[in-house]
């Protein structure tokens, strides 16, 4: 039940999950240093949850679902590319404030193939695709560019750069990385709002 004790509970679980993966990594993330973070007892995680994995699979739902509310509010209703790199640059910088990146990174390493967290991880993927697709045909309905471009493909492929961009500052430690590529994607975005949109013809509507 929504409000519950056991719901708040579990929740400050997955808080303190998603807090020792930033921390400590997947390897150190014990229920030991999980519950010291999050100011409970150990035992109290297998109250909740089966073993540590099944907290993990638990954690990558939780965090990727937050984020991708957080995000689908933010870029609500925004149509213009300069704002939405705006935007963008604003909740990628609560990404990191918020652990969410390095926790993500952790769980993709560790994910093997055909695992269930490696099963988790493609199902959270795919929610960003989702809204990377709807995002992009905002931005292109009515612009000359949108006939060349395959949204799905587009969707994927913004969505693998943006892990690729985290995994390998995560990797390397390079901050100003995202801060380039940001500002690059401003100077893009700057040129692509002044294509005008095309006017629907009548034909065209009728059609």
């Amino acid at each position: 039940m929504t409000g519950s004790p056991r719901a708040a509970a579990r929740e400050r679980i997955l808080r303190a999950a998603v807090l020792a993966l930033a921390t400590h990594g997947y390897a150190g993330s014990t229920a030991r240093s999980i519950a010291a973070l999050g100011g409970f007892a150990p035992g109290v995680i297998y109250y909740h949850f089966t073993d540590l994995d099944d907290l993990f699979l638990a954690t990558a739902a939780h965090t990727s679902e937050q984020r991708e509310a957080r995000y689908r509010a933010g870029v609500a209703g925004v149509t213009s590319a300069v704002q939405l790199v705006d935007r963008l640059c604003t909740l990628y910088a609560e990404d990191a404030d918020s652990g969410h990146i390095e926790a993500i990174q952790e769980l993709m390493a560790a994910a093997r193939p055909r695992s269930p967290l490696a099963a988790a991880v493609a199902q959270e993927t795919r929610r960003w695709e989702v809204l990377a697709e709807e995002v992009l045909r905002t931005l292109l309905r009515g612009k000359p560019l949108a006939r060349l471009v395959n949204v799905p493909t587009a969707a994927r492929a913004a969505v693998a750069y943006y892990l690729g961009m985290q995994t390998l500052t995560h990797i390397d430690g390079d901050s100003t990385r995202p801060q380039a590529a940001f500002a690059q994607a401003a100077r893009l975005a700057a040129a692509f709002d002044k294509l005008p949109r095309l006017r629907r013809t009548r034909a065209t509507r009728a059609s």
